[in-house]
């Protein structure tokens, strides 16, 4: 039983009162105001600053780079001012218009989410604010989410340059050899010693460390950061990852024994799209039998909450059934584990499932109302059930077939990047082959 006494309202201050007001008005009424503006900041893999890892900034010059700006300048940059003015008065800025559109649409948002997990820090932020700019003092970074570098061993089909240093050799190698302009991205790296003075120093403040990438198990700066929180004794900081899982060894570090010496059990989010040869063609540089290998060795593992997260796209829509009848049938996904996710690939447009006609859609939504009759015959919840509900929703709600506007791209891409590996989306892909190749109507 607590101990805790129970006030009145009656017997607040009105100063009190006032501050539980303002508080539920933002946190649980409010349509525009977020927590992350106050205690996170976000940089891409080139160092381009956003107020998160979804903001509209981030397609446009952002807010200001680490590569020529310290911490602060980017928390107080002019946006991110104007961004929590607009916030406070109930003004939805452009900046956030992914959450605002999911919430439009009846579904949760990053914004929800972050606001339920941190509304902890309320009232603090509020008394570092200047409500007349919009500039915060005394800045607590308690959201981490620094992308230092594209460093990555895989090239998946459905990313690109500015998030794999792979990708970026590759296209500018094909760029060099044919003069023609690919995705290629000529990323800035480094940061300046400020900028990363400054990250090192916001570890007395962390709450949660996200890591991405890039690949961050084979990134140097995830491991100064680890050494960082240890070293400071900040081993109750909630480690998070979203990761290939292709390597748990790096320079002859063991993830595991670094993970060991933390409190939490480390969120580990796997990025998987297949099994097998399906696998290695969508996210190029996999070597499954490894991938596997480490799968099941975290699956194993008490210290490790593990999920999958899928890219749902044209390569794997027609066969998802067979990817997750397989991994349930290895007891890599179980009635007792996390719930995966399914990302709906909206970019790049050529490779959505957007491009598909109506009857081949309609073979999509077959597949996963199959997974989700295999998954609830073996007693997995609906919230295991729900991210496939969800995409059958998206589907529906996709409009007009997209094949006749991104046909020629999507055929000169796949075409193009198969001659650069050797690999064949033919047959790979039978199911798919006629995109690559048109069947040819017989003259009357």
């Amino acid at each position: 039983m607590s101990d805790d006494k129970h006030i009145e309202p009656a017997e607040l201050t009105e100063d009190q009162q006032h501050r539980i007001f303002l508080k539920d008005l933002m946190l649980n009424r409010s349509e525009s105001f977020c927590m992350l503006p106050w205690i996170h900041i976000h940089t891409d893999p080139s160092g381009l600053g956003a107020p998160c890892c979804i903001g509209e900034s981030l397609k446009g010059e952002g807010i200001g780079h680490s590569n020529d700006h310290s911490l602060v300048d980017l928390v107080n940059s002019p946006k991110m001012k104007r961004l929590r003015l607009d916030m406070l008065k109930g003004i939805k800025n452009p900046e956030c218009s992914l959450c605002h559109h999911q919430e439009k649409h009846g579904g949760n948002s990053f914004r929800k989410d972050c606001n339920k997990k941190y509304e902890h820090h309320f009232d603090e932020v509020v008394k570092t604010t200047d409500m007349n700019n919009g500039r915060i003092t005394n800045f607590r970074m308690r959201y981490f989410d620094i992308r230092f570098s594209n460093i990555c061993n895989f090239k998946c089909r459905t990313c690109g340059s500015h998030f794999s240093s792979q990708w970026e050799q590759e296209d500018l190698k094909s760029k060099e050899a044919t003069g023609q302009p690919h995705y290629a991205i000529e990323l800035t790296k480094g940061n300046t010693p400020e900028f990363v003075r400054d990250i090192r120093n916001q570890v007395k403040n962390l709450e949660t460390a996200y890591f991405a990438g890039g690949e961050p198990l084979i990134t140097d700066e995830h491991y100064v950061l680890i050494d960082e929180m240890i070293k400071q004794k900040r081993t109750d900081i909630q480690l998070v990852y979203n990761s290939n899982i292709s390597n748990l060894r790096y320079k002859k570090r063991d993830i595991f024994k670094l993970w060991d010496k933390f409190e939490k059990v480390v969120m580990v989010s796997a990025s998987i799209d297949h099994y097998g040869d399906r696998a290695e063609y969508i996210r190029h540089g996999t070597k499954w039998k490894t991938v596997e290998k480490n799968l099941a060795k975290l699956c194993e593992s008490e210290r490790v909450s593990l999920t999958v997260n899928t890219v749902f796209s044209v390569f794997n829509a027609l066969t998802i059934s067979h990817f997750y009848k397989f991994m349930i049938d290895n007891h890599y996904y179980l009635p007792t584990s996390q719930p995966w996710s399914l990302y709906c690939l909206e970019q790049p447009q050529e490779y959505s499932i957007a491009i598909l006609s109506p009857g081949h859609r309609l073979q999509v939504i077959q597949q996963l109302r199959l997974a989700i009759q295999y998954m609830q015959d073996l007693e997995f919840s609906a919230v295991h059930t729900q991210p496939l509900e969800q995409a059958i929703k998206w589907i529906n709600n996709l409009g007009e077939c997209t094949w006749e506007t991104h046909k020629t791209r999507f055929r000169e891409e796949v075409t193009r990047i198969d001659t650069i590996r050797g690999e064949s989306f033919v047959d790979m892909f039978p199911e798919l082959s006629y995109l690559l190749k048109p069947v040819k109507t017989l003259a009357p």
